[in-house]
Parts: structure tokens; C-alpha cells; sequence
């Protein structure tokens, strides 16, 4: 039964209907809330003057729609008057503009307020009158209606046999709604029917329909104590895995359409209650994926400010589950993706500049004052040469070039193919050759360097072993 919360939240819905221009369904709501209130004891005052407002709103709407359809019908009921007045020569026609205009009335009475008695009856009255010409085509009218009223028993006939052919197993209910669904619609060409005819093809229809109306029953009865059933098995899910709750509805929900229909009448019912039951089990998944998408929300901010680092929050991020298809979630996963990119980046430029600073270090013979990478540092700082040896110190700038894919002055040439050669030579003999990586190189490079005094040519051969330097550490 229905509370007076209930009815208020339907005139509530009325009132939009009424702001929405829906006023025929406003009415319908307003209506059924009257008939609702009557059977309760005493109506709580909010409800009483909601329902009061609602009520001077339909009658307002009657009102509107009398004013704008009165006259209208004054002006069929002119149109009436004036073919009294002057009667068509064609009686067929005149049958066809009464029907015409007894067409449109019908249609006031159904988008407005019905007329008022006086107006239908003197409209009714001429509409007798004008017909009183067309006894003619009525004849012919006639001989229509009784050759419809053949065509009816001969459905009924059909379907009689259809029965008797189809009883002992019956197809299953979708087919014998269609087929009900067609006779039907051949039922309807076939009229109108003389008057005499109309009840005895109705009471001979309906008992030829009779047997499959009541298998489809049947079989929707069988349908609606199956869904009623899965209802009570929603009902009953109550887990603690939200997900596995969510799986156990969706099987259930497989189920309930592999059931069949309940019917036009119970089926949306049904329905509604099946999913109404499973609202529960939705918010609590809400309430789990609400909560996720806070903590990412979070995270994102976090890592965007540095105050977390990107290995925390991947593993924080595993603990986000529900939400791995979300736009919060993309969010996250990006700005962590960027933020290791941008962290890799800038390791490699701290490492490249820390490899640059050798020179410097070595020049001045000063290890600790600047940034230089603890692999080959020590090594370096213990070297003492007296003079350099161009020679080694030109193998190794050209041996880095072709390392980092830089192209060598043209006057290396012959020195660059002689070191191409000789690394070709080593692969091939998969010699564990020295000087095969960039610290080994280096540290070549500084023991062949002289240690008191650099000259210009010794300057420019690491300008050019810095940027194989920068090309090498960044791939």
C-alpha cells in the first residue's frame, strides 16, 4: 500500500508533467492520487494542500483547453449546419465529410476537456440529419459490412483449425503471440460489421482465441513463479566481494531472460523488481569505486607535487583494481609514466654532465669538488702522465664517434675504416678485446693525457668526444 510520501512525490511528478506541457498525463496522475487518498483514514495536511494546488492546476489546464477548443467545435458544428443546408450531389461524398468532421470532433475530445452535453447533442443531431441523404450509399455500405462479417468467420474458422492441429503440442509462446498478433491485425481490416453481426463475431472470436489465450496464461504464469524465484535469489546475495555479488547478478540475470516473457503485464513489473533488488549490490559497488577513484585523485596530485615517489605510487596504484578503466585511473597511470621519463631524463643529463667534468677535474687535478661518475673517477685521479700521446688520444676520439653514429673530419678518414676494421674483426672473433666501452675508452683517453699541461689540440679532441659522450649515455 502506498504512503502519503508516496502520493506527494506523484504530485510532485504531476507538477512537473503540468510545467512540461504533459497535462493529460499530469490529469491521469492527479486522479489516481484522489482515488488513492479516499481509502486512507485521514490525510496528513501537506498532502491535502499539495493535492489541492494540483487539483486548481488540472481544472486550471480544463479550463484553458475549453477556451481554445469551444471554439473549434462551433465551427464544426457550422460546417455541419451548412452541409444540412446545401447537401453534396455525390451522397458518397457527403457520407465522407460527415465522417470527416464526427473525425476531428472525436479528436478535441481526446487532446482537450470532452464538450459539453448540449454541444454533442445538437452536434450529434445535425450529424443524424446530414446523413439522412446518403441512404443510397448505405446500400452499398451494406454489402460491405456483410462481406466483412464473411471474411471474420472465416478467421475464426482458421483459427479453429489452427487449434485443433496445434493443442496436443503447442508451440512456444512467442510464435502463438505472433500468430495471435496477425489474426488480429486481419481481423481489422474487415470492418466495420453490420450491428446485428458484431456481438455474435465477437463472443465467436474470443471463444476461438480462448485455448491459446489460456496456454499463453499458463505459460506466463510458469514465467512469473521463474522470476519471482530469481528475485528471491537477489535478494539473497550477500557477500562481501562486491565483484563476485555483481557476477552472481549478472548469472541470474542470463537466467531471467533464457525464461521467457511473464507478459505485457507483469513482464516491466518484474523487471523492475529484479533490477530494484539488485541496487544494493550497485551501490555498494559505487561505494568501493567512489572511494578508488578519491585515492587516485589524491595520488595524482601528489606525484604532480613530487611528494611521493613513482615506485609508492605504482604500488599504490595496484590496490586500485576497480577502476582500471576510468578516465582518473589514465590520469595516474600517464602522469607516473611522465614523471619516471621525466626522472630517467634527467638521471641521463646528470650522468652525461658528470662524465663531461672529467676533463676539468683531471686538468686541475681537483676529484672532489665536482659531480663525476664513481665508475672510472677513482681511476682517473690516480693517473700521472708527463706528455700526451696524440696518437691514442685521436683513437679513442674517433673509436667514441663511431660508437655514437657521429660522423669524423674528413682527414680522419683512413684512421676511422683502420678502427671500423678492427672492431668488425674483433665481433667476428668474439675477442674479449679492451676498449670496447665508453669507461674503458676514457680511461684510455686520460692515460694518454698529460696530466701537467693540455694543449689546444688535446681541448678540442674532448670537444668532440663530448658529444659522442651525450649521444651514448642518451640511447
Amino acid at each position: 500500500m502506498e504512503t502519503s510520501q508516496d502520493l506527494f512525490k506523484q504530485l510532485e511528478k504531476a507538477e512537473k508533467l503540468f510545467s512540461d506541457g504533459s497535462i493529460k498525463n499530469a490529469q491521469k496522475i492527479v486522479r489516481d492520487v484522489i482515488s488513492k487518498t479516499k481509502t486512507f483514514k485521514k490525510v496528513p495536511n501537506a498532502l491535502k494542500h499539495k493535492l489541492n494546488f494540483a487539483i486548481g492546476q488540472s481544472r486550471y489546464f480544463d479550463e484553458m483547453s475549453s477556451f481554445a477548443t469551444n471554439p473549434k467545435r462551433e465551427e464544426l458544428i457550422t460546417e455541419i449546419t451548412d452541409i444540412i443546408t446545401n447537401p453534396l450531389e455525390d451522397p458518397k461524398k457527403q457520407a465522407h465529410r460527415i465522417h470527416d468532421l464526427q473525425a476531428k470532433w472525436q479528436l478535441l475530445d481526446l487532446s482537450s476537456r470532452p464538450a459539453s452535453r448540449e454541444q454533442w447533442s445538437k452536434f450529434n443531431e445535425l450529424c443524424n440529419k446530414g446523413w439522412e441523404p446518403c441512404s443510397e450509399y448505405f446500400d452499398e455500405l451494406k454489402a460491405i459490412k456483410v462481406n466483412n462479417a464473411n471474411q471474420r468467420f472465416k478467421i475464426i474458422e482458421e483459427i479453429n483449425i489452427y487449434v485443433s492441429e496445434n493443442s496436443s503440442n503447442w508451440p512456444e509462446v512467442r510464435t502463438l503471440i505472433q500468430y495471435m498478433r496477425g489474426t488480429f491485425d486481419q481481423w481489422q481490416k474487415f470492418a466495420p460489421v453490420l450491428d446485428k453481426d458484431l456481438n455474435k463475431l465477437k463472443s465467436a472470436y474470443f471463444e476461438s482465441k480462448k485455448p491459446i489465450n489460456d496456454y499463453i496464461k499458463k505459460q506466463e504464469s510458469n514465467v512469473i513463479a521463474i522470476k519471482e524465484s530469481l528475485i528471491s535469489k537477489v535478494d539473497a546475495i550477500d557477500g562481501e566481494d562486491g565483484d563476485l555479488n555483481i557476477k552472481k547478478f549478472n548469472d541470474l540475470k542470463n537466467e531471467w531472460k533464457k525464461a521467457g516473457s511473464a507478459g505485457r503485464k507483469h513482464d516491466n513489473k518484474l523487471w523492475d523488481k529484479f533490477n530494484k533488488s539488485a541496487d544494493r549490490l550497485f551501490n555498494a559497488k559505487k561505494e568501493v569505486l567512489d572511494a578508488e577513484l578519491v585515492i587516485a585523485k589524491e595520488l595524482l596530485g601528489k606525484i604532480k607535487k613530487d611528494e611521493i615517489s613513482t615506485k609508492e605510487a605504482s604500488n599504490e596504484m595496484q590496490n586500485l583494481s576497480n577502476i582500471s578503466k576510468t578516465k582518473e585511473y589514465s590520469l595516474l597511470r600517464t602522469a607516473i609514466k611522465d614523471k619516471k621519463i621525466e626522472q630517467e631524463n634527467k638521471n641521463k643529463a646528470e650522468k652525461i654532465d658528470s662524465y663531461l667534468n672529467l676533463f676539468e677535474a683531471f686538468s686541475k687535478q681537483e676529484f672532489d669538488t665536482l659531480d663525476l661518475p664513481k665508475s672510472i673517477a677513482s681511476k682517473v685521479s690516480k693517473l700521472k702522465t708527463s706528455k700526451s700521446d696524440t696518437a691514442q688520444l685521436q683513437y679513442v676520439c674517433i673509436k667514441l664517434e663511431i660508437m655514437a653514429g657521429i660522423d669524423s673530419l674528413k682527414k680522419d678518414s683512413d684512421l676511422r675504416q683502420s678502427i671500423q676494421l678492427e672492431m668488425l674483426t674483433s665481433k667476428f672473433n668474439k675477442s674479449s678485446a679492451n676498449l670496447e666501452s665508453l669507461d674503458d675508452l676514457l680511461i684510455h683517453f686520460f692515460e694518454n693525457l698529460s696530466s701537467k699541461d693540455t694543449s689546444a689540440a688535446d681541448k678540442t679532441l674532448w670537444k668532440r668526444i663530448t658529444k659522442s659522450i651525450g649521444n651514448i649515455l642518451s640511447n
